[in-house]
């Protein structure tokens, strides 16, 4: 199976991201960072939080405040949270609020769907009437389902789905 790329439109409601962050620029420190936060029970505990809403085991990486001058962003590996949620000492956040989010739903037999994703998003964004709109809210973010992705085995025939949410409009303009 080659890579497939399905494409939805949701009304997103309001979360608070919670999780540890990173600035990603020349160097990309963001596996390490996974590799990290997966072993050091840190995932564990975000896990854990009464407040999480984002179903057990997924994990989502938030990606923004990107600076032109430096070409430097923002990630952060975690989870969502109710909006009113309390931020845990030495986490960081970020609140989404309510958006129009697109997602390009991405399959394929290897656990590296995460390479070319927005190009990927983007593409079949425009294909379905929608574009980024980050007017809202300037972020991209990956997300990654226990059940469809990271409990999967990687042994060549198995199929891994990753999410890419952009935040979009219809392309004329007109919010649906």
């Amino acid at each position: 199976m080659g890579v497939k790329v399905d494409f939805e439109v949701q009304n997103f409601k309001a979360v608070r991201f919670i999780g540890k962050e990173i600035i990603v620029g020349k160097k990309n420190p963001v596996p390490d960072l996974w590799e990290r936060i997966l072993k050091d029970g840190t995932n564990d505990f975000l896990q854990s939080l009464p407040e999480r809403v984002s179903p057990l085991g997924d994990t989502i990486g938030w990606m923004g405040e990107y600076n032109p001058q430096t070409k430097e962003f923002t990630y952060i590996a975690g989870i969502f949270a109710r909006p009113d949620a309390s931020v845990p000492n030495g986490y960081s956040y970020r609140d989404i609020p309510d958006c129009l989010m697109g997602i390009g739903w991405i399959q394929g037999n290897t656990s590296n769907l995460e390479k070319g994703a927005h190009v990927k998003t983007e593409k079949i964004m425009r294909a379905n009437g929608y574009v980024p709109d980050y007017s809202i809210v300037g972020i991209s973010m990956e997300y990654y389902s226990f059940d469809k992705y990271a409990n999967v085995e990687e042994d060549g025939n198995n199929t891994f789905t990753f999410g890419y949410y952009l935040p979009c409009k219809k392309a004329n303009g007109i919010n649906s």
